[in-house]
């Protein structure tokens, strides 16, 4: 009798099981209950104005870090800091249109860089922990960018090199 109520258990459980977890609908957000559950239809880009307008709860057309750590997928809150490229705490229309257009190169934040990248926090950047954070742009350039042959780089010489970067990128575009 013990085996028969066991398999009845069982059995019940696995019914609950695949119940719940086909009531949520299939992966991607569609689907379900409640139908639409954000992110536009048919695997399209979303929007940074919808966007925007959904994460901003005190319209001032900006998301602070509160804001977008209500973001369902978190991607916002997460990449936070590098979306906010103007490094002032909140992401505007533009920053988040540049985060979504996957076309155009991101703009590199040179503190942000070695707030990453320098492991003895002297403010310079050395090959060896260029080479570590496995930067690829800085590695290949090093001995270039470093103008004053010291051996390291240091903040002007950074901006130097990723605005050449940025106007180069532009000239290309601009050609094409």
């Amino acid at each position: 009798m013990k085996v028969k109520s066991n398999k009845v258990i069982s059995t019940i459980l696995v019914l609950l099981i695949s119940i719940t977890a086909f009531a949520q609908g299939p992966p991607g957000g569609q689907g379900g209950r409640g139908g639409r559950q954000g992110g536009p239809p048919n695997g399209d880009k979303p929007d940074a104005s919808e966007i925007l307008k959904l994460l901003d709860t005190n319209n001032d057309n900006l998301i602070d870090k509160d804001e977008a750590s209500k973001d369902e997928r978190g991607k916002i809150a997460e990449d936070f800091d590098i979306i906010d490229a103007n490094e002032d705490g909140f992401i505007d229309l533009e920053e988040l249109e540049l985060a979504l257009d996957s076309t155009k190169p991101k703009k590199v934040s040179v503190k942000k860089l070695l707030k990453e990248v320098d492991q003895n926090e002297d403010g310079f950047l050395n090959e060896l922990e260029v080479a570590a954070k496995d930067k690829r742009d800085l590695m290949e350039s090093f001995s270039i960018i470093d103008e004053n042959k010291n051996g390291q780089l240091d903040k002007d010489e950074l901006k130097s090199f990723y605005t050449l970067k940025e106007d180069d990128n532009k000239k290309r575009k601009q050609k094409n």
